[in-house]
């Protein structure tokens, strides 16, 4: 009986410790792509892993309180700000951003136009935020609020990423004459972080990720992601 109870509670801790509880920035259908790969980065190496949402920096701040096992993504160098924190050396996100007109609104980034636009951004995304510095920005809450808010006119451009805007547009906006606008305003890596009780697994996930990008794996993850979630929202239609 003492050994039946030893190799249950042996099983019990195992599991436990191979299923994590990751913070995510809220939950736009680009999150959803980008939580997809990572699901299938945590298999490859025996685990499993589940989201909490959480507005701008909570996310990060969650899991650097110990309250998450970690962040989705986030850009490199937050372990300074966030000392419990763990960044992978391998990004699993490479994204770009972009401005977002409706029509044929004209805005010349290397102008004035920045200080005479009224310029929407999403809440807590750092790169946005110091893009827009001393502008006349607005914040809103969600990818989605920005873009209906871009819709019915109430801002000029909206600043967003070529994942998660893209697919706000692909998925909710067709027909509505929103588009890119000019070049790409910047080029960045997004990284997983862990806290810092999960750093044996860390060596683990970054071999797995750098495996996925030279053989072309990751791009096959997001091509995934991208159909699972276009087959849920045609479902949910």
């Amino acid at each position: 009986m003492c050994f039946l109870w030893v190799v249950l509670c042996s099983d019990a801790a195992f599991a436990a410790e191979n299923k994590l509880l990751i913070s995510r920035f809220k939950n736009a259908d680009g999150d959803k792509v980008v939580s997809y790969v990572l699901e299938q980065i945590y298999k490859q190496v025996g685990y499993e892993i589940a989201f909490v949402d959480y507005p701008g920096k909570k996310s990060v701040e969650k899991a650097n309180a110990g309250e998450t096992d970690g962040e989705n993504m986030r850009r490199a160098g937050l372990e300074r700000i966030y000392p419990n924190l763990i960044q992978l050396s391998q990004p699993h996100v490479d994204i770009n951003f972009r401005i977002y007109i409706k029509g044929n609104n004209v805005f010349l980034p290397e102008t004035d136009s920045w200080k005479k636009t009224k310029i929407g951004i999403v809440k807590g995304v750092i790169v946005s935020e110091e893009m827009t510095k001393d502008l006349n920005t607005v914040a809103y809450d969600s990818v989605g609020e920005l873009f209906e808010e871009l819709n019915l006119g109430q801002i000029d451009v909206a600043i967003a990423t070529d994942l998660i805007g893209g697919l706000e547009v692909f998925l909710h906006h067709q027909g509505e004459q929103i588009k890119t606008h000019g070049a790409i305003l910047k080029t960045i890596s997004l990284y997983h972080y862990l806290h810092k009780r999960h750093e044996a697994l860390v060596p683990l996930l970054n071999k797995e990720i750098a495996r996925l990008r030279k053989h072309g794996g990751l791009e096959k993850l997001y091509v995934e992601g991208f159909q699972v979630l276009r087959s849920k929202t045609k479902t949910s239609d």
